[in-house]
């Protein structure tokens, strides 16, 4: 057993992960960060516009980029080294075009919205452009197996953000939703830019080709449904919460929520790593190591889902950390088993993004998502804030069953196994 965890340890798959997750910690962790400064610089409006900000920005993701970045990781593993270079190139040059499109609706329209909504749905296009450009030579740092790099932009990126902010926090005698948006897209704007200038100097840019252009949306365009939809899992209760219940109960289910899905961090992190790898192992038909590290990373998830159960426990029963909070422990453990299986069902859903199996994926998050509304609507007035928990768990449920029902099914197997 020492002998495994030994190997394991020195793996290359391991130190990716180490450095993904420190990454990922830091990346994901700013607004946690950061909200008590917010919160006491900010009025509530305010506050409630940078949300605005931060929601829009997630939602033109797809919208505007078709989810095509998600194609690089995939497609590096077709194409010899020039043509990956020229379909990433066009990858790109969609990103412009459509953000010139959206810019040119967004002016069309601002005749019919308040000035402060405009701004903000401008920054949120020029947020997307530089950051789905950063994203794009993230992807390729990961498949080609560069996590330093990857570091060291992420890093960039935090630094930037935390640094414009502080200058403004000693320079403002007010503030407004502009003080935590303005940092965000000025350090997004200038990493974006280092990452157009290192695609020109590796040669990233070559013609427009109509080819490669048409198999990344082809490929990732059913992905649009497929984040919108989770979406929908992740924050759509939120707002049943606020419409059924109270602020307060809103307050307690979100730490709730928050402690509950860590495993998800665990993985997420892991996944940084995994999605490569497991990529050139499917290439390499290499399938009894897939089916190997499947069990470990089973048994992985389990076991840190139970240790942080057991902590957050102790944590309730012993420290005062969470005085202010009716933080209930039946919840964080609902929602942790939830995370079991949705970080399970991330796993086996690398099978449908290796096969080009998008659509189908696309289609088992939409009946997840509107699992997760029904049960909502329908039990929140009777269980309350369990009831949000518990379709949680149950949509969960739903895709790990789903993705490996139709990745074992017959002769229309996604895999062998």
């Amino acid at each position: 057993m020492i002998n495994k965890l030994n190997k394991i340890s020195k793996s290359t798959l391991f130190k990716e992960s180490i450095i993904y997750g420190f990454t990922n910690a830091l990346y994901s962790g700013i607004p946690i960060l950061i909200l008590p400064l917010l919160l006491k610089v900010l009025e509530p409006a305010d506050y409630g516009l940078v949300e605005f900000y931060r929601n829009l920005s997630l939602l033109l993701t797809p919208i505007l980029g078709l989810s095509t970045v998600q194609a690089i990781t995939r497609f590096y593993f077709d194409l010899d080294k020039n043509d990956f270079k020229v379909f990433v190139s066009n990858i790109i040059y969609l990103h412009f075009f459509n953000s010139i499109i959206g810019s040119i609706i967004i002016l069309l329209l601002s005749v019919f919205i308040k000035p402060e909504y405009f701004y903000i749905t401008t920054l949120c296009v020029i947020y997307f452009l530089f950051n789905q450009i950063t994203e794009a030579l993230l992807s390729i740092f990961r498949v080609e197996k560069k996590p330093k790099l990857y570091l060291i932009f992420r890093i960039l990126n935090i630094i930037l953000d935390l640094a414009f902010l502080a200058f403004l926090y000693f320079f403002l005698s007010s503030f407004d939703w502009t003080y935590r948006v303005y940092p965000n897209v000025t350090a997004a704007v200038l990493v974006g830019i280092l990452a157009l200038i290192f695609f020109y100097r590796s040669g990233y840019f070559h013609k427009l080709n109509k080819i490669f252009l048409t198999k990344a949306i082809i490929y990732s365009s059913p992905l649009i449904l497929h984040m919108i939809s989770g979406y929908i899992m992740n924050i759509g209760d939120r707002f049943f919460i606020l419409y059924f219940l109270t602020e307060k109960d809103l307050g307690n289910y979100a730490v709730a929520y928050q402690l509950g899905m860590l495993v998800n961090f665990l993985y997420t992190s892991f996944n940084l790593a995994w999605v490569p790898t497991f990529f050139s192992l499917m290439k390499n038909e290499q399938y009894h190591k897939i089916n190997k590290i499947r069990s470990i990373t089973y048994v992985g998830i389990i076991l840190f889902s139970i240790f942080v159960i057991g902590g957050v426990s102790l944590a309730l029963k012993y420290t005062s950390i969470f005085g202010k909070y009716n933080v209930d422990l039946s919840l964080i453990i609902i929602v942790s088993v939830a995370y079991i299986f949705n970080s399970m069902y991330k796993f086996e859903a690398n099978y449908y993004f290796y096969n080009k199996k998008t659509k189908k994926l696309s289609f088992i998050t939409l009946g997840a998502a509107l699992i997760t509304i029904i049960l909502n609507l329908v039990f929140i007035p009777i269980i309350g804030l369990y009831a949000c928990a518990l379709a949680t768990l149950i949509s969960s449920l739903f895709m790990y069953l789903l993705v490996v029902i139709y990745k074992n099914k017959g002769n229309e197997s996604i895999t062998k196994t």
